[in-house]
């Protein structure tokens, strides 16, 4: 699973029947559902992730939606006139079964503002701003992408590589490929992003394998590190590829149970 760009954070996962075997390799029914997660910077809990997986008879897609309470810079008080904002980042993914190849991207960033603590508690908003892309690949290394933001909307035409689903579920396929401590595989299209009209690559290392509980229910736990643009992500997924835990900019994203994760009180700021 992944974290990139703005948090992106991001698995996939398939019933055998319905996949195409020999385009997505490496994709298994254990890495089908939704998962939540608890967004904290030391023992503070700033937010929530969600992330689903989903699909039809001839898509594969995926929904991830972080959602974080944030305490304004003075700056970002003055221009804003509040103190605090709460901040939701949903993306949404479709990839072609047939194909492989990634359909279209849409991804929504909305700030709700806040006066004050209280009115962030009880959720009294006095403004919110909402922005939206969406890509939706042409064909022929060509995207046609649409902005909508406080600055009206826009369109424009870009060329970048075409992103196979295999590249960018590339987390999960490495883990089910069985790779040995200190193993790297490089990805060369791993993710791309529009807004800066470039695609982005990453390299994988396996860094440490646990094997937890006893008897018949060992459990093969592992570590990875993410090179990606420049920066290092620790991630503990499970054997099958899924997140159990990721550190990323100062942050902890940890799995939860449903009720534990989406809970946000008056101590969790």
């Amino acid at each position: 699973m992944i974290l990139r760009t703005k948090a992106i954070f991001l698995f996939l996962i398939c019933f055998p029947t319905l996949i195409l075997a020999a385009e997505i390799q490496n994709l298994i029914e254990e890495n089908f559902g939704e998962h939540f997660y608890g967004v904290y910077i030391g023992e503070f809990k700033l937010g929530y992730v969600i992330h689903k997986i989903s699909q039809t008879q001839d898509e594969i897609s995926q929904n991830f939606s972080m959602n974080v309470r944030i305490s304004l810079s003075e700056e970002e008080q003055k221009e804003h006139k509040a103190k605090y904002a709460f901040s939701q980042v949903i993306s949404h993914y479709q990839f072609n079964k047939e194909t492989g190849l990634l359909n279209s991207m849409t991804e929504a960033d909305s700030k709700k503002y806040y006066a004050d603590y209280d009115a962030l508690l009880n959720n009294k908003y006095f403004k919110q701003e909402i922005s939206t892309l969406t890509a939706k690949y042409k064909g022929n290394l060509s995207y046609e992408v649409l902005t909508s933001d406080k600055n009206g909307d826009a369109s424009k035409f870009l060329k970048l590589p075409s992103l196979h689903i295999k590249d960018y579920f590339a987390e999960i396929n490495f883990i089910l490929s069985k790779p040995e401590i200190g193993q790297s595989r490089t990805i060369e299209v791993f993710d791309l992003d529009f807004e800066n009209e470039v695609f982005l690559s990453a390299t994988l290392t396996l860094k440490q394998k646990i094997t937890t509980g006893g008897g018949s229910r060992l459990n093969d736990e592992y570590v990875i590190q993410e090179d990606l643009d420049g920066e290092s992500f620790t991630y503990k997924v499970d054997q099958f590829g899924n997140i159990i835990r990721a550190e990323m900019f100062g942050l902890n994203l940890i799995r939860e149970p449903k009720e534990q994760a989406l809970t946000l009180d008056a101590k969790n700021i």
